[in-house]
């Protein structure tokens, strides 16, 4: 009875031993192959063997891998910074001044013109001076101060250059840029100060203390006040620039004085007779003269005869001493 049982089980078992076979061959071919580097595996560790580089695949630890994200972390704020450059600087604070003269036509119309340009470009007239021709060949000048936005300066002059023929103009400007930071630093100083000055007053119970602190705080305030003043005064001319404007009237042919043979004539006419006139009073001055004065030239010259005749008879007579001889 043992003996059929173990037979029995003997042969259960080489029964299952076809089967189980084949399947341990199969896994421990599938495990061969995943053991088995391939070809491009090979590649792979051969490069970054040479290249010191861990491979992607291969797990990093937590230190490692938490500093790589630092380094890309950092590599992302650098390339940012790179992209965005340097911190932009602020815009220089220029204060502009040009000057331009034209030759127009018709110079009082252009004023109005002038004026209307002015009022378009929320301008202002500062200065205004008429300086009208005294004679036929003297120009016709206008001058003329003029204060515009800065952005609209060249818009301005260019609207104007339309009006007539430019002469010359210029543009000239200064950077005031770093008196306004110096400006604003002693500001920001002399608040703080302000403000020192202040808390002393409060805690001090002394009225000398109290007075010498309300003196230092009169002189720090009169200095802020006048540097709030000029940086205002800066800030303004930066705002606006000022043009200064010279409108001259041409001087034309037929304004000059016309030279013609009858006016010609007539003026050596009027100079002659003028002449003329001036001698013929000279002459009769002369004859006055001669009248007033004809008793003192008489007596002279009777006294001149009657001397030389005195004179005369005292000689000898050549023919007699000859006749003697």
């Amino acid at each position: 009875m043992k003996l059929n049982l173990i037979s029995s089980r003997t042969h259960g078992k080489l029964a299952q031993t076809p089967i189980l076979l084949p399947m341990l061959i199969l896994m421990g071919a599938i495990a061969s192959c995943g053991a088995v580097p391939t070809s491009k595996d090979m590649m792979n560790e051969s490069l970054v063997a040479q290249q010191g580089m861990v491979p992607a695949s291969a797990p990093m630890p937590p230190s490692d891998a938490v500093a790589n994200e630092m380094g890309r972390a950092q590599g992302m704020v650098a390339d940012v910074a790179q992209g965005s450059g340097e911190i932009p600087q602020a815009a220089p604070q220029l204060i502009k001044t040009a000057s331009m003269t034209m030759e127009v036509e018709a110079i009082e119309e252009q004023i109005a013109a002038v004026n209307q340009i002015i009022k378009q470009k929320q301008g202002d007239l500062l200065q205004f001076e008429d300086n009208k021709p005294r004679s036929q060949n003297t120009r016709h000048v206008v001058s003329m101060q003029l204060r515009v936005p800065q952005q609209q300066l060249e818009n301005t002059i260019n609207a104007i250059a339309q009006l007539g023929t430019v002469i010359n103009r210029s543009i000239t400007a200064e950077d005031v840029s770093a008196q306004l930071i110096d400006n604003d630093a002693r500001l920001k100083n002399l608040r703080k100060q302000e403000e020192m000055v202040l808390k002393i007053m409060e805690r001090s119970g002394s009225v000398g203390d109290v007075l010498n602190a309300a003196r230092e705080l009169g002189t720090i305030r009169e200095q802020i006040e006048r540097i709030d003043a000029v940086q205002a005064n800066l800030r303004t001319q930066v705002a606006y620039s000022t043009l200064y404007l010279n409108l001259e009237s041409p001087v034309s042919a037929a304004e000059l004085p016309q030279k013609s043979v009858g006016k010609e004539l007539q003026k050596t006419w009027g100079n002659a007779t003028e002449a003329l006139g001036d001698v013929t009073v000279g002459l009769l001055k002369i004859t006055l003269y001669l009248l007033a004065f004809s008793p003192f030239m008489l007596l002279v010259a009777g006294g001149a005869f009657l001397g030389y005749n005195r004179i005369k008879p005292s000689k000898p007579d050549e023919s007699s001493i000859n006749h003697n001889s």
